[in-house]
């Protein structure tokens, strides 16, 4: 195999027995040269038939790689992956989701056309018993390139409730030259604080309505299953960004400090509806206090600087308020 492909997919993989073989088949179903491309796979500790199941996949293509790690975490796995990775340029897909046929083609010639550092394409979401044979509708796009810098694309293309790391294809000399990584430990909101740090590096962006992921909604994802110790980990995805905001200014500070708030109000939200996280509320009171000390209020919302005067009586009244609880 070419010892410099031109693309690494970056697979982590925990207990996905069920929809890893959808996954890597939508993937060598790709109209790309083996040699041209590697698949490099992170076993985060399953304890289920994921890994055999990829391991049969490997044995079949020489382009696939399979690592394994204890149980530390998707952005362990995934950090794992980029350290193994040779590609000119990486992607990453959740063992759970699909890619379109024929997608990496077309976007590997848009990143080499427009020199671009990153590429943006389309995802849609699909059902959790969909296969890509169900998704012909998804194939669409394709026509539309619009290039700008990433801080651009920050304020004028990404939205913040679509903060994943697929759906990208990235340079990787972008990601070691800067050293960015996947925040330790953390695995909720953990894409949304990687994908923003990689975009303000980003000096070309090409952003393509080409339809290129299938994100399956999967009822044991992490936001699925909230626990206080999740909250805590996104507390320190948003302490990334919120740290980012101070390099910035003017619209992109702005969109940021604005992203920061969205997800802030996210952490309330399971706070308030909760039981489990409500009752305690004030370990994550705490955190969400720090946090907006921590960030300029100029465009902090009315309704977060409420909350920093009566933190403890808001969460409070908004359950009493509450129509439905959890």
């Amino acid at each position: 195999m070419n010892n410099s492909p031109l693309l690494s997919v970056l697979i982590p993989l925990y207990n996905c027995g069920k929809f890893i073989a959808q996954c890597l088949e939508s993937i060598i179903a790709q109209d790309i040269a083996t040699p041209d491309y590697e698949i490099i796979i992170v076993d985060d500790g399953s304890s289920d038939d994921g890994p055999a199941t990829a391991a049969a996949f490997a044995g079949k293509c020489d382009n696939i790689r399979i690592y394994r790690q204890e149980n530390l975490g998707v952005s362990a796995a995934r950090n794992n992956a980029l350290s193994h990775a040779r590609g000119e340029y990486v992607t990453f897909v959740d063992a759970d989701d699909m890619l379109v046929a024929g997608c990496l083609k077309t976007l590997l010639h848009t990143a080499r056309e427009h020199r671009a550092d990153v590429v943006k394409a389309a995802y849609a979401e699909v059902s959790e018993d969909a296969t890509t044979c169900c998704c012909t509708d998804c194939v669409q796009g394709g026509t539309y390139v619009s290039i700008m810098s990433g801080a651009d694309a920050i304020v004028n293309v990404c939205r913040v409730r679509e903060g994943f790391c697929w759906g990208y294809l990235i340079r990787r000399s972008l990601i070691a030259d800067n050293g960015i990584c996947f925040p330790d430990k953390v695995s909720f909101m953990e894409d949304w604080a990687f994908i923003n740090q990689i975009l303000l590096k980003c000096r070309t962006l090409a952003h393509t309505d080409l339809m290129m992921y299938l994100y399956r909604r999967n009822s044991s994802s992490c936001v699925a299953n909230m626990t206080v110790e999740k909250i805590m980990m996104g507390s320190n995805a948003i302490a990334i960004v919120t740290g980012l905001t101070t390099n910035t200014e003017g619209e992109v500070r702005k969109k940021l400090t604005h992203d920061v708030c969205v997800n802030i109000n996210v952490l309330l939200w399971f706070t308030i509806y909760y039981k489990q996280i409500y009752v305690r509320r004030k370990t994550v009171i705490k955190e969400v206090c720090r946090l907006l000390s921590q960030l300029g209020l100029l465009h902090v919302p009315p309704v977060l600087l409420l909350f920093r005067l009566f933190p403890d009586t808001f969460i409070r009244l908004r359950r009493i308020m509450a129509s439905r609880t959890y």
